[in-house]
């Protein structure tokens, strides 16, 4: 892929002047930035086109292997994030948004280069549990479904000892291909049979910590129990335009 090139005159003129857009880093995967933006829209509470959120959406899926590189050291997805970051940033954006979540192990890193807001969805997801619980995810028993490395590196803190079990894990990577394969169907049947297996350790959170999660589980899963980052994200999206 060439080097993106911002350039201060690449903002369309047309939104100079106005509620500067949100930026979406997308392409990690390309279904899940997908169902990202249909949240947005479906949830923006808009009457008209004008009202919705407006967005840029740069998805240039060529990023790294992340859960690779968090394993072997590597940080070569963090270069390629913040490429098209700041291109968002220059071209008039008023924040960024990566519904990602193992993007998130570069977080601090993506929020210090940045001269605007940061949305993140592990903040953001943090801040839900803890208003809607009345304490902090680390006081819960909780059970994060995602992929091996963000959960090794606790994206979302510490689990309760012998909860994170590894076959569970294993069948959530299982979801995660499908969905990446384009198998939706197939995935959402695993969902399924995946949530009912992590409910039966009766966790008081089910976390989706993984963005293809979030779309095999749609709408299917509405219990308190089971938090969507995606979705929680999609939200503080919306707040962050309106407030602004």
């Amino acid at each position: 892929m060439p080097d993106i090139n911002p350039q201060a005159d690449a903002r369309p003129p047309h939104i100079i002047g106005l509620k500067k857009p949100l930026g979406v880093v997308g392409g990690m995967g390309s279904l899940a930035t997908a169902k990202f933006l249909q949240a947005l829209a479906q949830k923006s509470g808009a009457d008209t086109d004008q009202d919705h959120v407006p967005f840029i959406t740069l998805s240039l899926p060529n990023i790294s292997d992340q859960a690779h590189a968090i394993s072997t050291g590597s940080n070569a997805p963090l270069g390629q994030i913040l490429e098209r970051a700041k291109w968002l940033e220059t071209v008039g954006c008023g924040a960024i948004a990566i519904p990602c979540n193992t993007a998130h192990f570069w977080s601090s890193e993506i929020a210090s280069a940045l001269t605007i807001k940061f949305i993140s969805i592990v903040e953001v997801t943090r801040d839900f549990i803890r208003q809607n619980n009345g304490t902090d995810i680390d006081n819960l028993r909780t059970i994060v479904l995602g992929m091996k490395p963000s959960i090794q590196r606790k994206l979302y803190g510490n689990l309760t000892a012998g909860w994170c079990v590894e076959s569970i894990q294993r069948d959530a990577v299982g979801v995660i291909d499908e969905v990446k394969s384009g198998n939706i169907g197939r995935a959402r049947f695993k969902m399924a049979l995946l949530i009912a297996r992590t409910r039966s350790f009766k966790p008081d959170a089910i976390i989706l910590g993984c963005s293809e999660l979030s779309l095999a589980s749609r709408d299917i899963f509405k219990g308190s129990d089971v938090i969507d980052p995606v979705d929680i994200l999609v939200d503080a999206c919306i707040s962050w335009f309106r407030e602004t």
